[in-house]
């Protein structure tokens, strides 16, 4: 391949990444959006769902990003997390992370949740609070 191609493949490569980048938000909108929608309808346990759902995807645009490569499809936000390392993570996204994570197995199979009870409105708003503070951060992070 001579040099003007590869510069050509790099040039698209950079497009395609920033367009993974803009569809990655873009879906994690769409989870915040119903998370909202969920809170507004008492729907706690969905609210859960949709905040890890929204930093999942926020986090996998950074990765993204700053990779310039596909991220795993995975759920686990601690997975994500560790693909960051070269970022210096706050606190709050790291608590965040942690406690986000079990949402989206707990709030989707039957027997996996050790307390349905958690899926109340106060919690649920701390999780509404905890997605935003990742999201946040990640649109920081990004030019």
């Amino acid at each position: 391949m001579n040099r003007e191609a590869a510069a050509m493949n790099r040039e698209a490569a950079a497009v395609n990444r920033e367009a993974d980048v803009r569809a990655w938000l873009e879906y994690a909108e769409a989870d915040r959006r119903s998370a909202r929608n969920a809170m507004a309808a008492a729907d706690y346990r969905d609210v859960a769902f949709h905040c890890q759902q929204a930093a999942e995807k926020a986090l996998k645009a950074l990765i993204v990003h700053h990779t310039q490569d596909r991220p795993p499809y995975v759920h686990n936000l601690r997975e994500l997390l560790s693909r960051l390392s070269a970022f210096a993570l706050p606190s709050f996204v790291v608590e965040a992370v942690l406690t986000l994570n079990p949402h989206y197995r707990a709030t989707r199979y039957p027997g996996v949740a050790d307390d349905l009870d958690f899926y109340v409105a106060e919690n649920a708003a701390r999780l509404l609070e905890q997605m935003e503070q990742i999201w946040k951060w990640v649109l920081d992070q990004l030019p």
